[in-house]
């Protein structure tokens, strides 16, 4: 194409596409701005941030080339010198707005936005984006000024008219084709953790990138006829109509821990699901510093377990894998919608043997159709939104519905109508975005003396104060709760209920340490009924709850459970010491791929990390173990696909033959064994006083049967409270093949212990810190020593 001055459309595009570089580099700039502001980042690693967004959003350009290009070439051979500026801002236009707006969403969630986005109805999507991105002037400019550059750049080449070069048209256009065989996540791997990697991605390559897994998902699943021949010399083959199906043996691991109620009738059960609660942000030693003062004194009475999982990254799945112990389906069980198959749950189950069910929200139970689920298990009163009754003021400043304060009051109006034995579930909605309710000032005040009470150093209160509007959101829950025990404590019914807390999901809004943060949560079970506390550092999940509920409630008090059952959990594990003996799939968004924890191994997108004291996920690198997990994986998405091929869970469905608990004489069946892991360990660790502060020796050890990959052995001393006290690294080492060596660090005399300080060691990472192998975590200092093997 030749315009009458001789300038051809391809020549041009060379010519207008500096405007649209320089805004390109304007949009990443403010959303690294908003992305670091407040954060606790050092200085390096915003500077490290900026630099991998500024390549990928290139990267992401020059890939955009041919496209552009093609759709330009018309509008660039106007005639019209006004119309060819004005058309091709126009489509330059949206290419940044899309960028501008996934920017805007990650500012919001803190993730990414994918297909999850396919997941929802228009009617969900508009309640999630009514509580979106306040339009302050830091987003407003965010929005605006990179359009405006692009404007004001092609305004200028307009003007100028100017022919551009044919050979610089070529070599963009070149330079895009080549690039698209090039991996896009050029320099992540030199960010620390996965919220910068995050914040430095492009946030339209990795809505492109997970679109294309979704798309080709199906494509990619197993044949439900191969899983249903196929087996192993461990395992059988699976059931090719009810894969899940399973005699219901889950042992009773509750019981020693209570008493006999002191009616003689089976106790009331009331599970409260938090949204949002994380175990980063309360109990002992959380790393943000707990702000749940009352779910921290709750917890000391309680039976608390510290490395509990949510088996879902959002809030779709909650219902079915706490009260059924159900598989994920494709998009979480309850977007199969009528075709929902019947089940044995927790509400039906005691339903059926005269315990009246009911369930309490404050927004409304259509979305993720959490009603649906709610009437296919028979629950006999559901309090949502539509039906939350008069006299009651909706939260005015959030589109979900009551806030908390509203739910716990109607609640607590019902108090005089339960009829026991009763079954309850109280699901909460304040710790959502806007993260803002009626009262707000109160709590923000509060905020403010809980740092003081947390002790937060000088150079993280920025970071704090920025979130100040979660925080103080997730103190006013927090006092909620505090105000529904309170009321019920003296209530007739009080001594005779178990009462289990946990949160859906930890909420993304305030930084996340690691991948593993976003599923780690408080499991507490609180009963007037418990002979005395206990803390559980063993590895549990939201699948385990239902089953060792059922097992209580008939070995204990006398009630009967399903005789066999579709449920994937086993039963929640009372170890003190931290292990893993479940198998169970994670899954973070309804459209996003299953990750997998067996044992002591976490399988995500194909790679391997060790699940480590702590729950803390390091990059493994042992084939056999991987091959091992990646088999467990495949065997729960066959499984699951037979599942969705058949559209039924078990025969009886939602009607199962209920008998007694009777200890099983036969051993459970168990999946085969994962293959003893090699790689980096930490054999033994002893810590002693020593006159200028503490001494530790460490014994590291290289499984395997080639030289170890280089670390630096690394100590960390925390205070009794999980506050970092020190760091102290030791020199670079490679270990050779089935080499040891034994290192030595001193630390300095901790100062401020409350009691109690501990040491974590292990091999880390030498440009990221992490741990890449497994180590030895909470060693104590107050005693003369601290040894152990390998863990």
């Amino acid at each position: 194409m030749t315009t009458p001055h001789g300038a051809s459309a391809w020549s041009r595009f060379s010519s207008a596409f500096p405007a649209l570089l320089l805004a390109q580099f304007v949009l990443v700039a403010g959303a690294v701005l908003n992305g670091v502001a407040g954060a606790t980042w050092d200085g390096n690693q915003k500077w490290t941030i900026a630099g991998v967004a500024a390549l990928q959003s290139l990267l992401v350009l020059l890939r955009a080339v041919p496209i552009l290009l093609l759709l330009s070439l018309p509008l660039l051979a106007l005639k019209r010198t006004w119309l060819r500026g004005m058309a091709v801002a126009l489509l330059w236009s949206l290419f940044i707005a899309l960028q501008a707006l996934l920017d805007q969403y990650y500012q919001v969630a803190h993730v990414p936005l994918g297909a999850d986005l396919f997941g929802y109805s228009l009617a969900e999507i508009r309640t999630t984006l009514a509580d979106g991105a306040p339009l302050n002037p830091r987003n407003l400019l965010a929005l605006v000024l990179p359009l405006l550059v692009l404007w004001v750049g092609l305004w200028w080449w307009a003007r100028r008219d100017a022919r551009g070069s044919s050979l610089w048209t070529t070599l963009l256009l070149l330079a895009g084709l080549l690039l698209w065989l090039a991996p896009l996540p050029a320099g992540a791997g030199t960010l620390k953790d996965d919220a910068a990697r995050e914040l430095a991605s492009n946030k339209l390559a990795w809505f492109s990138a997970d679109m294309r897994r979704w798309s080709g998902s199906d494509a990619q699943a197993p044949s439900p006829a191969v899983v249903a021949s196929a087996g192993s010399a461990d395992e059988p083959a699976l059931d090719p109509k009810y894969p899940f199906l399973r005699a219901e043996q889950t042992v009773d691991t509750l019981g020693p821990h209570f008493l006999a109620t002191s009616d003689g009738h089976p106790p009331n059960v009331v599970v409260i699901v938090v949204e949002g609660l994380g175990r980063s942000f309360s109990g002992p030693q959380a790393t943000l510093g707990s702000f749940t003062p009352f779910l921290d004194d709750l917890a000391t009475r309680s039976l608390y377990f510290d490395s509990f999982l949510a088996n879902q990254g959002r809030t779709f799945g909650v219902l079915p894998t706490l009260f059924g112990s159900l598989p994920f389906a494709e998009e979480g069980f309850t977007a199969l919608g009528e075709r929902m198959p019947a089940h044995p749950g927790l509400f039906n189950v005691l339903g059926k043997q005269g315990y009246h069910t009911a369930f309490y929200n404050g927004t409304d139970t259509a979305f993720d159709n959490e009603r649906g689920y709610l009437q296919l298990q028979q629950v006999q009163k559901i309090v949502d939104m539509p039906t939350f009754g008069v006299g009651y003021q909706r939260n005015p400043f959030s589109a979900w519905g009551y806030p908390d304060k509203e739910l716990v009051s109607r609640v607590l109006a019902d108090n005089g109508q339960l009829q026991t034995p009763f079954a309850m579930a109280i699901q909460t909605i304040s710790m959502h975005t806007s993260y803002q309710f009626p009262g707000q000032d109160a709590y923000r005040a509060r905020f403010e003396q809980r740092l003081g009470e947390l002790r937060i150093p000088e150079t993280q209160l920025a970071a704090y104060r920025d979130n100040v509007d979660i925080y103080s959101t997730i103190l006013y829950t927090d006092d909620q709760l505090r105000r529904y025990f309170d009321s019920v404590a003296k209530t007739p019914w009080y001594a005779n209920t178990i009462f289990v807390v946990t949160g859906d999901h930890r909420l993304p809004e305030i930084p996340m340490g690691e991948h593993m943060d976003r599923y780690h949560v408080p499991l507490i079970i609180f009963s007037p009924l418990l002979k005395q506390p206990k803390r559980i550092a063993a590895v549990s999940s939201q699948l385990d709850v239902t089953p060792s509920l059922m097992a209580l409630l008939s070995n204990t008090y006398g009630l009967k459970r399903p005789e066999r059952t579709p449920w994937l959990g086993s039963g929640l594990d009372m170890n003190e010491g931290f292990r893993n003996i479940h198998q169970l799939p994670l899954k973070q968004t309804k459209t996003s791929a299953p990750e997998y924890l067996a044992d002591g191994w976490w399988l995500r997108e194909g790679k391997l990390y060790a699940l480590q004291e702590g729950m803390h996920l390091a990059p493994a690198d042992d084939a056999a173990v991987q091959a091992w997990a990646t088999q467990r994986l495949q065997r729960y998405m066959q499984a699951n696909a037979i599942f969705m091929q058949q559209g039924a869970l078990m025969p009886d469905g939602g009607e199962p033959r209920l008998v007694a608990y009777q200890a099983s004489t036969q051993p459970v069946p168990v999946a085969a064994a994962a293959p003893v892991a090699h790689g980096l360990t930490l054999e033994s660790a002893q810590v002693t006083p020593a006159a200028a502060g503490v001494q530790l020796m460490a014994m590291f050890r290289n499984g395997d049967a080639r030289p170890s990959r280089v670390f630096v052995p690394l100590a960390v001393m925390t205070s009794e409270d999980g506050r970092e006290l020190q760091e102290v690294y030791g020199s670079a080492v490679q270990l050779p093949a089935n080499g040891r060596q034994q290192v030595q660090l001193r630390l300095r005399q901790p100062q401020d212990c409350n009691g109690r300080c501990y040491v974590s060691v292990f091999p880390s990472d030498p440009d990221t810190g992490k741990a890449i192998g497994q180590g030895r975590y909470r060693l104590p200092l107050d005693s003369p020593a601290a040894t152990g093997s390998q863990p």
